[in-house]
This record gives structure tokens, C-alpha cells and sequence, in this order.
């Protein structure tokens, strides 16, 4: 997975009731000599309650094929979203300026080193494209607003993300007003 895995931390999120279980098979298993720390989540989330805690959310989209309009195929794409979790990453990790993030379904087939020395500019997330869906396809979801039709999804199996610019742009917070508005 890593090359040099002494000087990596995996930090593993879970809720209470896998935390015991996961921290104890982390101290039976270990990875070459990387540190492995398991964090209750849950436990954070009530002392200061900045966000709920959920699962990531995978949702099922049924296209009309344009590829051979003549047959009227309906294609199924899996769309997988960040969870209300990933919004936690910057408050959780307030030490850290970067974090690789994998959901607990990737399978890791080969060295993951490089995805440390990726320049993402003056992006803040680098996750997978995902072109076969495009937003404007996903309206019923994402409403009429605030997108542009033709931009890609993208995957949040995999992503690198930049805590420091998720923290000047301030995300987590616009993510909070919105969840706001949409549940009043």
C-alpha cells in the first residue's frame, strides 16, 4: 500500500459501536510499522455536535443510452457521495494540513505513495472524475441552482484533500448553512 510505512498514521473513524471491536483488531493486526489510530467519532460529535454523523451515500441513477438512441437502453451508474463525516475531516484533524481519505469498500491493489506528492493548485479536493454522469443529469437531487450543467461528478471512494484551503474557504461551515436550509 505504502512504501514507507513508518512514517504513516492511518486514523480509522468509526461509531461506538465498532469502535471497540476495530481498535482491538488494529492492536492484533498491524501494517509493517505504520501507527494506527481508531477514533470513536461519535465521542467527538457529542462534546461539540458540529455535524451528524452518517455513512456515505451511494445513490442509483437510471440514464436513457444516447449511445444508440434507436434501442432505448436505460443505463444504471452508482453515484457514491461524501457522508456528513467527511465534513468532520478539518475540525477532527486540526493538526494536519493533508489527508488521503478511502472509504471502508476501496481495495488497495498497489503503492498509494504518490497520492502525498499530488498538487492539487488551489483545488481543495482531488477525488476520481466520474463523466459518464454529468450534474445537469442529477437534478433531481441537486435541485435547478449552484452547478453547471455539463460539470462531471466525481467519486468520494478516494479523494486527497487540502485542510488548509478547506479551512480558509471555510466548507464545513457553508456545508452546515446548507444542511440548514434544506431541512427547514
Amino acid at each position: 500500500m505504502f512504501q514507507e510505512s513508518s512514517n504513516l498514521v492511518f486514523h480509522v473513524l468509526t461509531d461506538g459501536e465498532n469502535y471497540y471491536a476495530i481498535k482491538l483488531w488494529f492492536l492484533r493486526n498491524h501494517y509493517k510499522e505504520a501507527a494506527v489510530q481508531v477514533l470513536n467519532v461519535e465521542l467527538d460529535i457529542q462534546k461539540e455536535n458540529p455535524l451528524l454523523l452518517s455513512l456515505p451515500e451511494e445513490f442509483r441513477v437510471s440514464i436513457l443510452s444516447y449511445d444508440n438512441p434507436s434501442t432505448n437502453q436505460i443505463r444504471t451508474e452508482f453515484l457514491s457521495i461524501f457522508s456528513d463525516s467527511h465534513y468532520l475531516l478539518p475540525h477532527l484533524f486540526s493538526n494536519l494540513n493533508k489527508v488521503v481519505v478511502l472509504d471502508d469498500d476501496v481495495v488497495i491493489q498497489q503503492d498509494l505513495s504518490a497520492l502525498w506528492n499530488i498538487d492539487l493548485g488551489h483545488k481543495v479536493n482531488g477525488a476520481v472524475q466520474f463523466c459518464s454522469v454529468k450534474l445537469g443529469k442529477l437534478k433531481s437531487y441537486l435541485g435547478e441552482k449552484g452547478f453547471s450543467q455539463n460539470s462531471c461528478a466525481w467519486m468520494s471512494g478516494l479523494n486527497i484533500i487540502d485542510l488548509v484551503r478547506w479551512r480558509e474557504l471555510g466548507l464545513t461551515q457553508t456545508y452546515r448553512k446548507l444542511i440548514k436550509e434544506v431541512s427547514n
